[in-house]
């Protein structure tokens, strides 16, 4: 190996170079924070999308006289419609969920009125549930929530235990699906509430009709669209957060490395004040410097992303998803926080080393 590589130092110098990219590392801690601060919003993002796959809900806009007449000839309209089936729903019962950052969230849940409604909506969503315990006051919940709560199949849930029920129910069957939902079957409809299902139209089609019903009549379509902007005004604080604190992390590592990489580097500075007096360039020398940086980068991603993710992956299945919680493995917010982070720590290193290799000097030794 050339001893010009960018390479060669590293070879050299495994033990050292090992301390350095261990720091660099520790920008994993970053990636981390922006999964566990995003997780909410998330969670949020990833109901919505598996909730509305093929279902939006039809409600009253208002409780006066138009209003209320509207949105009887809106239903009537939807019920002649082909290719969409009309539910009325029952009162809203909830439970709320326990987040990894402690505090409690509610996520949108339904309640049918018959067994037969609630199966209508699982052949059209591609719901998969066992209906065989199903009767009336049962709740019905998917994996993730039902362990969130601590709760198995035949347990009673009371308006003491969860103040968001109207009735005590029996969680009589449990679903595999990925978000926190619940579905509760129970009598007395209320007013100003119904389930659109997409029984046959394209989604386009189903998207352009639901428009088209909104703007001829006075009632309120709340779907996929809604939730996500909700979503959006709801946790917009969490980015900004999440992105002032990571910039003064960064700053602090970036010092920090900087400082560790000072002392390296000035260790090396015969060695520079030779590459120049044998007629090497500033040019080269800042590739050599540049490239040394990328490599031990490359590297510190390479194994630290190995090791961060099979720590994540034994952290979700052993300790989270037991208790019906869970960090993403990817978020977009939390990747852009990453590679800032690099970006802050990695050019002012690269600008601040390249200048003190360019001023070693052979004749100072």
């Amino acid at each position: 190996m050339k001893p010009f590589s960018p390479l060669y130092f590293i070879k050299q110098n495994k033990a050292r170079c090992a301390v350095l990219i261990g720091m660099i590392f520790l920008s994993f801690a970053v990636y981390l924070a922006g999964l566990y601060i995003m997780n909410v919003g998330t969670s949020f993002e990833d109901f919505g999308t598996e909730f509305y796959k093929s279902a939006v809900f039809l409600q009253l806009k208002a409780r006066d006289e138009a209003s209320m007449e509207g949105y009887e000839a809106a239903k009537e309209a939807v019920s002649e419609k082909d290719g969409v089936r009309l539910l009325e729903l029952g009162w809203n019962n909830s439970v709320t969920v326990e987040s990894i950052m402690g505090f409690t969230v509610g996520y949108q849940q339904v309640t049918f009125l018959s067994i037969e409604d609630f199966k209508m909506f699982c052949r059209l969503s591609g719901v998969e549930c066992d209906f065989t315990k199903l009767g009336s006051k049962s709740v019905i919940m998917s994996e993730r929530l039902a362990k969130n709560l601590g709760v198995t199949v035949g347990d009673v849930l009371t308006p003491e235990e969860y103040s968001g029920l109207l009735e005590p129910f029996t969680l009589d069957a449990v679903t595999g699906q990925s978000t926190y939902t619940a579905y509760y079957i129970s009598e007395g409809a209320q007013v100003g509430n119904h389930l659109i299902l997409n029984e046959e139209l394209g989604s386009e089609e189903f998207a352009d009709y639901l428009e088209q019903l909104q703007e001829q009549y006075p009632v309120k379509i709340h779907g996929k669209d809604e939730d996500l902007a909700e979503i959006d005004r709801t946790f917009s604080f969490l980015p900004r957060i999440y992105i002032l604190v990571l910039i003064l992390v960064a700053v602090i590592m970036a010092v920090t490395v900087n400082a560790v990489f000072v002392g390296v580097y000035q260790g090396r500075s015969f060695e520079f004040a030779v590459y120049r007096a044998i007629g090497m360039g500033k040019r080269k020398i800042t590739g050599k410097i540049i490239g040394e940086l990328l490599w031990m980068e490359g590297i510190a991603l390479a194994a630290g992303g190995i090791i961060f993710f099979l720590g994540l992956y034994l952290l979700n299945n052993l300790c989270l998803y037991p208790k019906g919680k869970y960090l993403e493995y990817y978020n977009g917010v939390a990747l852009f926080g990453f590679v800032l982070c690099n970006v802050i720590i990695l050019i002012p290193l690269m600008i601040t080393r390249c200048r003190q290799m360019h001023k070693a000097d052979i004749c100072a030794y």
